[in-house]
């Protein structure tokens, strides 16, 4: 699998990635004189978000993005939001911000107020992650909403999603395909039997991630 990086424990694979993701927020900091991260949420990445909070950058000219979210409120056990609050409460508390997906009221009026804020923002890297089903973000498939958030012409950058299968919250917020593809660099980061899913996804060619894989360039780091 090309781009494939293996790591021989988890401990030196999210050294890793946040190693990765503080290299780009550190690029778009001299680059612009401010940078952005996408980030997903699960417990998979906190670790590496915990690493990434103990690097020396200037926080306050760096915006953390959500690639998704549940459609739940921010103190509910389920929030992507909440779960990035936590693991990067270092640097949020430095000065970063973080940008949010939900708000109170319908999904689709969320995802049109959220669209307008995440237009602004350069995405610098996306941190993606991908579920046993070959889901990435929150695009599963069979949702409601799939096709526009996989429209690679897309003049979205947010879109509300319904997914029976998804666990949490069937309503889900996204980022769409075209603004991942729009980041400057994106990484995947999977462990333990994930990449035998991923393999089975790509000799499927079905699964959202696949969209993904065939749309850019994608740097996968995964360990056991």
């Amino acid at each position: 699998m090309q781009n494939l990086h293996t790591f021989a424990n988890r401990a030196l694979l999210y050294e890793a990635a946040a190693e990765r993701i503080g290299e780009a927020l550190g690029a778009g900091i001299a680059a612009r004189g401010h940078a952005c991260a996408a980030l997903s949420g699960g417990t998979t990445p906190a670790p590496a978000y915990a690493l990434l909070g103990e690097q020396a950058l200037d926080w306050t000219k760096v915006t953390f993005a959500l690639v998704d979210e549940r459609f739940v409120p921010v103190d509910h056990l389920d929030s992507n939001e909440a779960t990035l609050r936590r693991a990067l409460a270092k640097p949020l508390r430095k000065g970063a911000q973080l940008a949010a997906m939900y708000a109170p009221g319908a999904p689709d009026d969320a995802a049109r107020r959220a669209d307008a804020a995440y237009a602004a923002l350069h995405f610098d890297i996306a941190l993606m992650g991908m579920g046993a089903d070959g889901h990435t973000a929150s695009w599963f498939a069979g949702a409601e909403g799939l096709a526009e958030a996989l429209d690679p012409r897309s003049a979205r950058s947010v879109v509300a999603l319904n997914a029976p299968s998804a666990a949490g919250s069937a309503d889900r917020l996204s980022l769409t395909l075209a603004a991942i593809t729009r980041a400057g660099a994106v990484v995947l980061l999977i462990t333990g039997d994930k990449l035998a899913a991923l393999e089975a996804a790509q000799r499927g060619a079905n699964a959202p991630i696949v969209a993904l894989l065939q749309a850019r360039i994608v740097e996968i780091l995964w360990a056991a």
